[in-house]
């Protein structure tokens, strides 16, 4: 490694138009991943296809590949060889092993751009041309070797077999009579097939104007089963009038059975609709009277609690509440007073059990007369929806004129 190499080696790879600016300081310090991307760039100017890609190197094994692939590249298509062991270390032996390649980009680079159309460069061109065309001459002359080699040994040992066979008929003498015999099978055999074609030729014109007789009678019979067709097409039946009334009515009929049905199917839902709420109602209505019966329970038992606690109070001295009650009613009559409140007791449970009756009836008359409505309307709502068909219906029937 020389001053002057790496001088040499910054100014080529500046005059080439290297994407990246190089200077001697690079190469003091080991720096493979600026050898790996000049190397990737020269060996890109001599084939351009092939796939080295200095970014994927990473480990000290993709290093490797990489240098062996550069270097097997350079010596493949420029029969430059280099050192792998030089460009692995990455310093100023590397510019050793990279100078030779930039020479060459760099004279090449420095010759006159007119050279390419002198005499000399379009020999030089057809020449490789030429070379060219015999190298893959050869390959394909290579391919048939083998093929042409193997023909010919199988024709060799089957030489000495033929020429064997040969000799033998050429030594046989060959009789004159059974030679005529033999052209003459051969001539009448001839004779027979020329006969035969000739028959065959015969056949072929008798069939070839049957044939066309043929095809007249088949075009006459196709027009006149056209001209049959195009009437049928023109004539209309008999029965096309009525059919047209009678598709017309089953379409009028059809719209009312439509109408029908979506009548059947709303009633059946209003139908539905009233019977749960009647039992909603009639539920609201259980709730309430056991609601009613059990307050007036309650309250009956509040009474009840009362005059218990009223009837505690007895207890006093007899003395006492004899005194008391001759003060109140000034006669005998306490043991009727009893009585009568035994009387209002059992008049406050008769007006109960009626209070409870008369509830119950107002309510099944409530119901009675809803449901009385509702079948009242239901029935308005049918006759009208029976008027309104059978007006349509006797409308048909005037339109039409006669009975489905």
């Amino acid at each position: 490694m020389s001053y002057r190499e790496l001088r040499n080696l910054c100014e080529m790879t500046r005059s080439l138009r290297y994407p990246r600016l190089m200077s001697i300081e690079n190469f003091r310090t080991p720096n493979f991943q600026l050898v790996a991307e000049l190397l990737e760039w020269i060996v890109k100017k001599f084939e351009p296809e092939s796939n080295l890609d200095a970014h994927e190197v990473q480990t000290e094994a993709d290093r490797v590949a990489f240098i062996k692939n550069a270097v097997l590249l350079m010596l493949q298509n420029s029969r430059i060889k280099m050192n792998p062991k030089k460009l692995y270390q990455a310093d100023g032996h590397a510019v050793q092993e990279l100078l030779p390649a930039m020479k060459i980009l760099y004279q090449a680079k420095a010759e006159d751009p007119n050279t390419d159309n002198s005499p000399k460069w379009t020999q030089v061109k057809n020449k490789l041309s030429s070379k060219m065309q015999e190298v893959r001459i050869t390959r394909q002359l290579s391919s048939q070797l083998p093929e042409t080699g193997a023909l010919l040994s199988e024709l060799l040992s089957r030489q000495e077999f033929i020429s064997q066979q040969h000799e033998r008929a050429a030594s046989r003498a060959v009789p004159l009579a059974e030679a005529e015999k033999v052209l003459q099978a051969t001539v009448q055999n001839i004779a027979q097939e020329t006969e035969q074609l000739s028959n065959k030729l015969n056949n072929v014109a008798s069939d070839e104007a049957e044939l066309d007789e043929k095809i007249e009678r088949k075009k006459r019979e196709y027009e006149q089963l056209q001209k049959r067709f195009a009437k049928l097409q023109s004539f209309r039946p008999q029965y096309m009038d009525e059919y047209e009334r009678f598709e017309e009515r089953l379409k009028k009929l059809y719209e009312v059975y439509v109408l029908n049905f979506r009548n059947l199917s709303y009633l059946r839902k209003v139908h539905d609709d009233l019977a749960r709420s009647e039992r909603q109602r009639q539920e609201e209505l259980e709730k309430a009277m056991r609601m009613a019966v059990e307050k007036m329970r309650l309250e009956q038992e509040k009474k009840d609690a009362i005059g218990l606690h009223d009837d505690d109070g007895s207890d006093a001295p007899l003395v006492d509440r004899r005194q008391s009650v001759r003060k109140v009613y000034g006669n005998m009559m306490g043991g009727d007073a009893s009585d009568d409140d035994e009387d209002d007791e059992d008049d406050e449970d008769d007006e109960i059990i009626r209070m409870d009756d008369n509830v119950a009836q107002h309510h099944k008359r409530e119901l009675h007369r809803q449901e009385e409505d509702e079948e009242r309307s239901e029935a308005d709502y049918m006759v009208g929806i029976t008027t309104a068909h059978v007006a349509d219906d006797a409308k048909s029937d005037l339109s039409s004129g006669d009975d489905f």
